[in-house]
């Protein structure tokens, strides 16, 4: 047992599980593997706890595994039951198994998924204004283009996650585990690499997230917007979050774009 499952209470069972979800929750290359790891536990520790334990179980645990609902966890466990984790995965199946966890619905301003949500042309100016140019947006829609017209751009066909991403980039990722940590997860590899020359990161205000927390730590400015954003829907509606927004900033014009973004709220 590590040192780090000695200092923490709980079920030790409950604890390795929920160590293996938030790493699958931050990690790029790993996510997957973790998932099934954690999917062939919890099977193990379904059939040792017997019948009527599992959910009482799940419930007494929920603070340590990190499980949204029940649900998820019989969802590991069915992906365990088709996958070793000791096998290699291409990048195809990652995504195909990712969407058996998680579902299709991704919900998203330009990503991949059911519910696309936009942003709003003067937020995209703003960008603009402090990067210069747009050259990527690495998770959009062709639509969305019309106005952010960066010089290239990914849609969902192209999986900008298995591409290089070079100079001043926009993003705006599908906000839908784990899909998001791996589009944030994926900037700031590009950055550490000095492909990304600058960039604007737009995201919902989850602080207590692995990638915000990872994001964070290396942004050279962060602005908490003091409304919420009202996204655009492909159809024109408005889509509004339930909860605040953040833009993280890397690169060398952090005053820039405290003087562009601080109108729209907090900015360290």
């Amino acid at each position: 047992m590590s040192l780090a499952l000695v200092q923490r209470d709980g079920d030790p069972d409950a604890l390795a599980i929920g160590d293996l979800y938030q790493k699958a929750r931050s990690s790029i290359a790993d996510s997957v593997r973790c998932l099934i790891k954690a999917g062939h536990r919890l099977a193990k520790k379904k059939d040792e706890l017997g019948h009527g334990n599992w959910l009482p179980w799940l419930a007494a645990n929920a603070d340590v595994l990190g499980f949204d609902t029940p649900r998820t966890a019989q969802r590991l466990i069915d992906v365990a039951s088709k996958y070793d984790a000791g096998v290699a995965i291409e990048d195809q199946q990652t995504l195909a198994i990712s969407r058996q966890i998680w579902g299709h619905n991704v919900r998203g301003a330009q990503g991949a998924g059911e519910n696309e949500w936009f942003t709003p042309a003067e937020y995209i100016e703003l960008a603009r204004a402090v990067l210069g140019e747009i050259d990527l947006d690495p998770a959009t829609h062709a639509k969305a283009q019309e106005t952010i017209r960066a010089t290239h751009f990914f849609t969902k066909a192209d999986d900008g996650l298995a591409k290089e991403w070079h100079g001043r980039v926009w993003l705006n990722p599908p906000y839908v585990r784990p899909l998001i940590g791996h589009f944030v997860m994926k900037l700031l590899a590009e950055r550490a690499a000095r492909r990304v020359t600058a960039g604007v990161l737009l995201t919902h205000a989850y602080t207590d997230s692995s990638w915000f927390q990872a994001a964070g730590k290396i942004a050279d400015a962060i602005c908490f917007t003091r409304c919420r954003i009202k996204f655009h829907e492909r159809d024109g509606m408005i889509a509004a979050p339930t909860q605040g927004q953040a833009f993280f900033y890397f690169g060398a014009h952090a005053d820039t774009f405290a003087e562009k973004f601080g109108p729209l709220g907090f900015v360290r």
